[in-house]
């Protein structure tokens, strides 16, 4: 018995050193940056970046699983919307807020999978296809947009609400949207391995799951569908280089 059980552990000291010594059970460690292309479940896109880590093991020679937390800029353009003030300001009746386009600043952890054909292996260019899902927190809701103020006017009987306008405003509304975020991705890329580094392109499409719209707007002054589901998506363009290999 003893006999047969130092066999089985001399045979998964076997393979455990044939799987170091392959290119796979590798481990990498890098960086990544990329571009971002923004949009809600509605029309009006958002530019913004994203900047990170990874970390990647190789399960086989065409399977790989890869963790990237990362800094991600998304979001989107809104319909415009408005506010009734006529109950609590003698002066302002509504204030309408043109224009808005909404910038998450986010904390992504994707979770990936990596996928080529054996073919490929043992060259050093590799095509893949990126499967995967993400979870997101967001840190703070940046919305630009020109707010325009009518102001109540008694004086003139029958006239045109006087209105102003005032552009280029920006305002903290992470209380309008969730702040967990839950997506699934998909892409594809191709794979650079010289001596010592990896270097990947890739490009992915990202599409939100979970509804992120809090706003539930009442008024009939209010935009329809403002208040309704949002979902947000990003196609993204992606640059990485691995630091250390294990």
């Amino acid at each position: 018995m003893i006999k047969n059980l130092w066999s089985k552990i001399s045979l998964l000291v076997l393979v455990m050193s044939s799987l170091a010594a392959s290119t796979y059970g590798q481990i990498a460690l890098g960086v990544k940056t990329g571009l971002n292309l923004n949009q809600f479940s509605q029309p009006g896109t958002t530019v913004g970046v994203n900047v990170g880590v990874y970390g990647s093991f190789a399960v086989t020679p065409f399977f790989t699983v890869k963790l990237e937390p990362q800094y991600s800029q998304e979001g989107g353009g809104r319909p415009d919307y408005s506010r009734d003030y006529s109950a609590i300001s003698d002066n302002v009746n509504s204030i309408t807020f043109m224009n808005p386009s909404v910038t998450f600043h986010n904390v992504q952890v994707p979770l990936l999978l990596e996928l080529t054909l054996p073919e490929f292996q043992d060259e050093a260019v590799k095509p893949k296809l990126i499967l995967g899902g993400s979870y997101g927190l967001m840190v703070s809701a940046m919305e630009q947009h020109t707010k325009r103020y009518s102001f109540n006017d008694n004086t003139v009987p029958n006239t045109t609400t006087p209105t102003l306008d005032v552009a280029y405003q920006k305002e903290n509304v992470i209380d309008n949207y969730a702040r967990n975020q839950f997506s699934a991705i998909a892409g594809f890329g191709m794979e650079y391995k010289l001596a010592n580094r990896t270097f990947s392109f890739d490009i992915r499409y990202r599409q939100g799951i979970n509804n992120l719209n809090q706003l539930r707007f009442t008024s009939p002054t209010f935009t329809p569908g403002t208040g309704g589901n949002l979902r947000s998506s990003t196609v993204s363009f992606n640059f990485s280089m691995s630091l250390f290999n294990f």
